[in-house]
């Protein structure tokens, strides 16, 4: 241990014993050199402090004040062309003509179509969810995409896709057309343009490939980017046989020449009696196929 010790820079300071209050008694017997001493700093039992406590130290709540205020938010709806009619409407306690709908937006007749559900809660627009009893702020068009930044890209958001997206606004929040905007205002969203990715795209389904005898269908494929050997060879011509899944691969100097794979599959084949009646390369046959696949 001292061997160890010694490796380091250090230097030794004493410290009092009734310093360490929050240590146990095994670690800080009684000391003859401290016992006369009167210690500068008030000492703290933490048995004593804890007793004191009534509650858990935390933090239970966070309340913050709202950008906008409800006074603020029925001036808003009062305002908008779309929801200013229906506010009145429901306001007066009036149904309107047939003759005055005619004349409104979809949206404002989308929303009256959907009273009582939609009703007024002290002076505000809201919609009541179905077997709830939460509701949902209709949002007029000034403060949409404000919702919008706050729920996607806010402080407390990550960026979430269209689908999440909508789902946490829906939680508190409707207007006609809501899922359709989210769509929309995430694809213009430029932080998600640069850091995700294309969607995926689906690949097609694999198709059965029907096949009665041995070597009756032979699948070609030339296997590149690969070394050069000592005979300047750097290519593979592979063959797999789709009945018994035999394959054989050779290996030939330069695809570009028309007859290369040609002479290989050919003498190849001849020497292992492996001649295929259809080669599998967009139904052409051998000698189309050897001739411009290996191009």
């Amino acid at each position: 241990m001292g061997g160890n010790l010694a490796e380091f820079d250090f230097t030794i300071e004493h410290r009092p014993g009734r310093l360490h209050s929050n240590v146990d008694g095994v670690s800080r017997p009684f000391c003859k050199q401290c016992s006369d001493k009167v210690t500068k700093v008030r000492w703290v039992d933490e048995l004593d402090r804890a007793d004191e406590l009534t509650e858990p130290l935390g933090v239970r709540w966070v309340s913050t004040t709202p950008e906008i205020s409800p006074e603020k938010v029925r001036e808003l709806q009062a305002e908008d062309p779309d929801l200013g009619p229906l506010v009145e409407w429901l306001t007066e306690g009036q149904t309107p003509s047939p003759d005055v709908l005619r004349h409104q937006s979809l949206e404002t007749r989308n929303l009256l179509s959907q009273v009582p559900a939609v009703h007024l809660f002290d002076g505000t627009l809201v919609r009541k969810l179905f077997n709830e009893d939460s509701a949902q702020l209709i949002v007029p068009h000034r403060l949409r995409k404000a919702f919008f930044n706050q729920s996607h890209s806010g402080p407390l958001a990550a960026h979430l896709g269209a689908q999440r997206t909508f789902l946490q606004l829906r939680s508190g929040y409707y207007w006609p057309g809501l899922k359709r905007d989210v769509i929309k205002w995430c694809r213009e969203c430029d932080v998600c343009a640069q850091c995700k990715g294309p969607p995926t795209r689906r690949q097609g389904r694999l198709q059965k490939v029907i096949t009665g005898a041995p070597l009756n269908i032979v699948a070609v494929d030339v296997l590149s980017g690969l070394p050069a050997n000592a005979d300047g060879k750097k290519y593979v011509l592979v063959l797999t046989d789709y009945f018994t899944k035999w394959a054989c691969a050779f290996a030939y100097p330069t695809p570009k020449h028309p007859h290369a794979c040609g002479s290989c599959m050919i003498g190849s084949s001849q020497s292992s009696a492996c001649i295929a009646s259809y080669i599998v390369t967009s139904g052409r046959t051998l000698s189309q196929s050897c001739s411009t696949s290996c191009v």
